[in-house]
């Protein structure tokens, strides 16, 4: 006997809460409230797919045609893909960076934020992202995918998928593009983390090279933009850098936290209507693209912790109301797409201040320390200048 399939729960607005917009600059619907938020990354009448519509929305037939083979291969990523497939896909890579490896690395990690501390104090002027924000989450991601690929050179190709992601229309983006993902399938060739992934058939390796490809972007931009606004915000408040040089309980892990909560690497998720709905009078249409708020506000606004951290412990900053629990930040994102590197990432920006505050205990910003980088997605620094103030 045929199961027949759950039905599909509509979704619903709760009371005061903001209905999905229409943004004609920007072409899409964009979801702000956050309960919505919630429901929108946890339905399946929305889809993940959105590199795939963006291409028929905003590349031209014989750009496509052209450019096949990256578009095939951002088509592989398994945050690209929903249910079942993005499980099986997803369900390897999580038993990699499980909990236990990430606590695992935490002294590889305390050495490579030495090792980058010292470069900083070597410069001048100081600035904090290329040498310490971009050097750790470079190294901390050669490391665990098993690449021998200067941070620089990781940066560099991060930073060229992100320009094609934002504007596929952009054939010189789609051609610089193309040559980093020529360069990252080379570098990825006997990497330590695609020992235990199949490679026995071609679709195969071209599946494994894609999911360590992305786990190589998703951990570099997203986590060089935390640990620079992490730095930001300790030294910013001399009170709060005090509380850091101590390592009073729960300081550390709960500023960032706060950090995460005011000034997300990631402001917005992008999904696709699967079918046609209508929520609080908002009528959406199958393909509508749509951008869901990861702070609780719009694309030109500006954030709400999530449950505790397996890795460093720590949980909600202690302003956020134990009853609403319901909109807790999804600064990682929500359900089946929770983002597998949120503890290393925790874990990367903790051991920083740590360090930071150990060798270099009256450090402070110097004049006009933030250059902050124009991004409606990504809310990352270009440079961080500091007065290291000398050693310890």
């Amino acid at each position: 006997m045929a199961r027949t399939a759950a039905p599909v729960p509509p979704l619903s607005l709760t009371d005061g809460g903001r209905a999905p917009e229409w943004d004609e600059g920007l072409e899409c619907w964009v979801v702000a409230d956050p309960r919505l938020a919630r429901q929108v990354l946890n339905h399946p009448g929305f889809a993940s797919g959105t590199f795939e519509r963006s291409f028929q929305l905003y590349m031209a037939d014989t750009t496509r045609a052209e450019y096949r083979e990256l578009t095939e291969f951002l088509r592989l990523w398994f945050v690209q893909a929903d249910a079942p497939e993005h499980t099986a896909l997803r369900r390897p890579v999580q038993r990699m960076l499980s909990a236990s490896y990430v606590r695992s690395l935490t002294p590889r990690v305390e050495e490579i934020t030495e090792q980058c501390l010292t470069r900083l104090a070597a410069t001048r002027p100081c600035d904090v992202m290329p040498a310490v924000a971009e050097g750790i989450s470079g190294e901390v991601m050669a490391h665990v995918v098993g690449v021998d690929v200067p941070p620089p050179v990781l940066h560099e190709w991060s930073r060229t998928l992100s320009l094609f992601i934002g504007a596929m229309y952009r054939r010189d983006h789609a051609r610089a593009a193309q040559r980093v993902m020529v360069e990252m399938t080379e570098a990825l060739a006997g990497a330590r983390a695609l020992e235990d992934f199949p490679t026995d058939t071609p679709e195969d390796r071209a599946r494994t090279n894609a999911t360590w490809a992305m786990c190589l972007f998703g951990g570099l931009e997203t986590t060089a933009s935390l640990l620079g606004s992490t730095v930001l915000t300790a030294l910013g408040d001399r009170e709060l850098w005090e509380a850091v040089r101590a390592d009073r309980p729960g300081v550390v892990e709960n500023l960032v936290e706060s950090v995460l909560v005011r000034r997300p690497p990631l402001r917005h998720l992008g999904r696709v209507v699967a079918h046609d709905q209508e929520i609080a009078g908002a009528r959406l249409r199958t393909g509508d693209l749509v951008l869901v708020s990861l702070t609780g506000q719009g694309p030109l606004d500006e954030a709400a912790p999530d449950a505790v951290c397996p890795v460093t412990g720590a949980s909600a900053p202690a302003e956020t109301p134990a009853d609403e629990g319901t909109d807790r930040n999804l600064v990682f994102g929500y359900g089946p797409h929770y983002c597998v590197g949120a503890p290393l990432a925790r874990m990367e920006a903790a051991v920083l201040l740590r360090s930071l505050a150990r060798r270099f205990p009256k450090a402070r910003l110097s004049d006009e320390a933030a250059v902050w980088g124009p991004n409606l997605s990504y809310v990352g620094l270009d440079h961080l200048y500091v007065d290291l103030g000398g050693e310890a």
